[in-house]
């Protein structure tokens, strides 16, 4: 059964907008999100894309094939979705932050 995400980068960084030491398990998801707002933040706002970025499932303990379907909406969210296995979520809070490859500097 997929798994539905709802982040907001800002809980990955310190106070200072910097990149935290995180455990592995969060780093990794962190580093999972991040890929997502990296493909994402310069793209125009409405318009679903196919990124780069793998599926992290592993449905019957084997890695998804699936590469994410991603769409910025009108209150820069980051809607993604993996077409082959339903994995989703929903990334907020990315402006201005390490992954923010587009308008970087204007916080959400």
């Amino acid at each position: 059964m997929p798994n539905t995400w709802i982040a907001d980068m800002r809980n990955f960084l310190d106070g200072a907008l910097g990149l935290p030491d995180l455990p592995g398990p969060a780093r990794r998801i962190a580093d999972h999100f991040g890929a997502i707002v990296v493909a994402m933040s310069d793209r125009a706002p409405e318009k679903i894309v196919q990124t780069h970025v793998r599926c992290r499932r592993r449905p019957g303990r084997r890695p998804c094939a699936g590469r994410l379907r991603a769409v910025v909406d009108a209150e820069s969210r980051i809607h993604w979705k993996c077409p082959a296995c339903g994995d989703n979520g929903v990334i907020s809070g990315w402006r201005g932050t390490p992954w923010d490859m587009g308008r970087a500097g204007l916080a959400q």
